[in-house]
């Protein structure tokens, strides 16, 4: 892989010439601007020391944007870190809620919109039908993250929960799941199919849904029918002994947008490639596009400012912190749960002393260094005094 082979040289080498054509979301272009500086002179940068002042370095800052690949690893762990303290020591089910691929134009119009009504839809659906004595009786703990892309960069809205195999009855006791399924796929399938074609069809008649140009809201409202007859893809996975490692798949894709770096092969002036995992075969393939073509797909999962993709509801609602800690007291005293731990970054310590390297004092750096004008780290010094 080439080292040049990154989404900040893309942005970099292709995006003043695509921005011109174009009329782009102020989200996308705040997304690439902030993308474009991350960890340069153009965001300043900070000074780290050790304790005994054996190590005296400046660093550039980093975006922080959620979408940026290259600067949310601290964020990502800190948040799996928190949520790992917080599950429930029982066993987890990891449910996937899609969205048929012909509502994939309503989505490109009402992004905020859609995006809340898929995920109540996933929500009102696991947590109505956990509630039912029929099913589990109970009400139970869901984590739900929003995902928008496909393993090639695709439009592919869909709606990953974990959920709690078991819940809190209305005796405030812990109910668990009996049995090795969560709840019958058919029905899941029906009653989310069913909550969200009422919830856009409701969205059409007051007016908040913005029906695309190449289309009409009656034709929508037949669409909407017609996929009422249809089979969703609802999928409903495997129990496993505790959620983290489910936590830690959605931990991935909170932050740093729908590809990593590693996956960008090369980028040249007429094509950019990266290499994806084929769903329908398993195979590693690789992709090339043209820099437009890939700009267009990346740009399409900016999540819209202020859009919450990771949501709580049941037994892990900031609501329930009270309970769920009984809950959890409860579950180890009854039947201990060996779960993975889970760490925070650790510090970079000194080579000489072994202390923390950390943020001493902020600086702004008005000019790069010429020959590293992209470095994170371009100045390194031995004992030096602070």
């Amino acid at each position: 892989m080439q080292s040049s082979a990154s989404l900040q040289s893309i942005i970099i080498r292709h995006y003043t010439r695509f921005q011109k054509t174009r009329r782009l979301r102020a989200d996308v272009q705040r997304a690439a601007q902030r993308i474009r500086d991350c960890q340069t002179a153009a965001l300043g940068g900070h000074v780290e020391r050790c304790e005994c002042g054996q190590v005296h370095r400046i660093r550039y800052n980093s975006c922080r944007h959620r979408s940026c690949p290259q600067c949310q690893g601290g964020r990502r762990a800190q948040w799996l870190e928190q949520l790992s303290s917080q599950l429930l020591p029982c066993d987890h089910v990891h449910v996937i809620f899609t969205v048929p691929e012909t509502l994939n134009s309503l989505w490109q119009f009402n992004r905020t919109l859609f995006a809340n009504l898929l995920m109540q839809a996933a929500r009102e659906s696991l947590d109505g039908l956990l509630r039912d004595s029929r099913y589990l009786g109970a009400k139970p703990g869901i984590i739900s993250a929003l995902h928008t892309w496909g393993r090639n960069l695709s439009v592919h809205p869909h709606v990953h929960c974990l959920v709690t195999a078991g819940g809190i009855d209305a005796d405030g006791r812990f109910v668990p799941l009996e049995g090795r399924t969560l709840l019958p796929a058919r029905v899941l399938m029906a009653v989310f199919r069913g909550k969200l074609r009422h919830l856009l069809t409701t969205a059409i008649e007051k007016n908040r849904l913005v029906i695309p140009t190449s289309t009409t809201a009656t034709r929508v409202q037949s669409l909407l029918n017609r996929l009422g007859r249809l089979p969703w893809n609802v999928r409903i996975q495997e129990r496993y002994p505790h959620g983290v490692s489910v936590a830690g798949y959605l931990a991935r894709y909170i932050t740093g947008g729908p590809i990593s770096n590693r996956r960008i092969h090369a980028v040249t002036d007429t094509a950019v490639s990266f290499w994806y995992q084929d769903h329908r075969d398993g195979q590693r393939k690789l992709l090339t596009l043209t820099p437009d073509e890939f700009l267009s797909r990346w740009f399409e999962h900016v999540p819209p400012r202020g859009l919450r993709t990771i949501r709580r509801s049941g037994l892990y609602a900031n609501s329930c912190s009270k309970k769920r800690q009984q809950i959890q007291e409860q579950l180890r005293t009854e039947q201990p749960i060996c779960a993975p731990t889970v760490s925070a970054l650790e510090p970079e310590r000194c080579p000489r002393c072994n202390t923390p390297v950390i943020c001493r004092e902020l600086t702004l750096i008005q000019n790069p260094i010429p020959s590293l004008p992209n470095r994170r780290e371009f100045s390194v010094r031995l004992n030096q005094p602070p």
